[in-house]
């Protein structure tokens, strides 16, 4: 496989970092601290600053830069594009409402999974998803879920080349330990991640496995440990899990 770094311009990479610089920040941000940020002169990133702004994804308040909602109209209309996305919405819309908990889509790009669609039953946030953030597969549900679906190989190299970084004292980093864990899910259908990703905080997954069995994508639900426990987790919440995962694989199928 060609590599793609050979046919880079790096005048259009400085672009999307400046530009990633910028959303990662908390408000409109000057040139000079955008600099800092990148690492390059005042007046390059300020040329670039420039060009970005003639082509409407960066709006100048004053001396400030922000972002424009364009960016926020790319992910939209790339999220659309997804098959899986649009038949798992209402669905998971569906397992939201009637379980109560955060239910979400994730899909697999490269080695991350990207949880494109989150719906939470209320204001309360239990998952600390953000849509659109690209997280390591071995380190959540959805993740493991859908690195049951690939190859011995395959998933050797995924955790090979992983980060394994403890963020509980329940996280699972031994690489061997989550091959392990991924054989289960491979038996059973179902992922379990019990306070691994964040203390109290429990989360359960099903892959939507396509006709050659490689998924690209999980569905999942997540919700207090206290609640997210014994019969109702491992029963009846797991039962809708695997009900609405088939129902999207079916349709997928049926495309």
């Amino acid at each position: 496989m060609a590599d793609p770094t050979k046919y880079t311009i790096e005048a259009t990479e400085t672009s999307l970092t400046i530009l990633e610089a910028l959303v990662d920040q908390d408000g409109p941000t000057g040139v000079t601290a955008l600099a800092e940020r990148v690492g390059s002169s005042k007046s390059v990133v300020h040329n670039h600053l420039s060009t970005l702004e003639a082509s409407g994804y960066v709006l100048k308040d004053g001396t400030q830069y922000r972002p424009s909602l364009r960016t926020l109209n790319l992910g939209v209309r790339t999220r659309e594009q997804l098959p899986v996305f649009r038949i798992a919405k209402p669905l998971l819309d569906n397992l939201a409402a009637a379980t109560g908990e955060t239910a979400t889509l994730f899909v697999r790009e490269e080695e991350g999974g990207v949880p494109v669609y989150v719906v939470e039953p209320s204001d309360e946030s239990i998952s600390n998803l953000r849509e659109g953030e690209r997280l390591p597969l071995p380190e959540n549900a959805p993740g493991r879920a859908i690195l049951s679906t690939l190859s011995d190989e395959r998933i050797d190299e995924i955790l090979d080349d992983a980060e394994l970084v403890a963020r509980t004292d329940s996280t699972l980093t031994d690489p061997e330990e989550l091959r392990e864990r991924v054989r289960q899910i491979r038996d059973s259908g179902i992922s379990f991640c019990r306070e691994e990703q964040a203390e109290g905080v429990v989360s359960a997954a099903a892959p939507i496995e396509t006709r050659n069995d490689r998924s690209n994508a999980a569905l999942g639900v997540y919700g207090p440990a206290d609640r997210l426990q014994g019969r109702y987790l491992e029963e009846d919440l797991t039962g809708q899990i695997l009900s609405t995962a088939k129902s999207v694989r079916v349709t997928l199928t049926n495309l």
